[in-house]
């Protein structure tokens, strides 16, 4: 059986609209023979005469009439289908599932998220966070549209745009002596305490490498995870050596973030699934977030 051709139900609203196949095919730019065509075929697959002549014009049989109805909700869901493909097109709508670390989400995120939204208003936007680990398990299944991360991250240089390079700051808590520098030196730090991330996380690692250089050790009394530095600083545990986005996301009430030298740069860039096209949706984000990753 031929599957019914959404022109045959248009052309039948049409004829059912201005009662001639005439007037129908001006109004949709097409011959009346073709018109003619489009109507018979569909009376064809349908079974039914949809019409009845009444001199020179056509007037809906009961057939038709009940027809019709279903003929405009038809065209009606095809009308909707057409508009939200253009939204879609035109990035107005749709889904993006974007995957991070809590440093971006509190740090990075938010501001490009909020210009995201203002462009996008229909679009609706899943962030998931997670820690390194789960963050990487997560990629192993390429079930994101998006991801931001630090470097260094094992993954194909063509599915990754780098956001940029950012000097690491000092979190010190409000009442700090040293808080009256606005840039400390490694020096400055010789007796304090840190808090930090565990010896075997690359920033840890980096910035271990710096005090040595610089002749000093580096020991944190307390070692966590990212989520927890920023309190630990406000309630007097020790300093945090960071990355400016995990340092923006501290309690500004209770902490205060000072520029360091020297110091340790931290890269940060967005992955693009490897396994399938990229969303174009991801790409709009992308070039909102880093606008010369064109």
């Amino acid at each position: 059986m031929k599957p019914i051709q959404f022109r045959w139900i248009e052309a039948f609203q049409a004829i059912a609209e201005s009662g001639s196949t005439i007037d129908a095919a001006d109004r949709l730019g097409m011959d009346q023979s073709a018109m003619s065509r489009h109507l018979s075929a569909l009376e064809g697959q349908l079974g039914i005469a949809l019409f009845e002549r009444q001199g020179r014009r056509l007037r809906l049989s009961p057939e038709g009439s009940e027809m019709l109805g279903e003929a405009e909700a038809t065209l009606a869901a095809m009308d909707r289908f057409r508009r939200r493909a253009q939204e879609i097109k035109n990035l107005a709508a749709g889904h993006l599932h974007l995957i991070t670390t809590a440093s971006l989400a509190r740090g990075f995120l938010p501001e490009v998220t909020q210009d995201f939204r203002r462009r996008a208003p229909e679009v609706t936007l899943k962030i998931t966070v997670a820690a390194r680990a789960e963050l990487e398990a997560a990629i192993e299944t390429q079930q994101f549209d998006l991801c931001a991360v630090a470097l260094p991250f094992p993954y194909p240089a063509a599915n990754l745009i780098r956001i940029g390079r950012y000097p690491g700051v000092c979190v010190l808590p409000r009442d700090h002596p040293l808080g009256a520098k606005k840039t400390l030196r490694l020096a400055d730090l010789r007796r304090e305490s840190f808090v930090g991330l565990p010896n075997s996380t690359v920033g840890r690692l980096r910035i271990d490498a710096l005090f040595r250089e610089a002749g000093l050790t580096y020991r944190p009394t307390i070692d966590t995870t990212a989520v927890a530095l920023n309190e630990l600083v406000a309630a007097g545990a020790g300093l945090l050596i960071t990355d400016p986005f995990t340092a923006r996301s501290a309690d500004s009430e209770r902490t205060i973030v000072r520029s360091l030298k020297p110091t340790i740069e931290y890269e940060f860039a967005f992955l693009f699934p490897t396994k399938r096209k990229r969303a174009r949706l991801a790409e709009r984000f992308v070039e909102m977030a880093v606008p010369d990753s064109r």
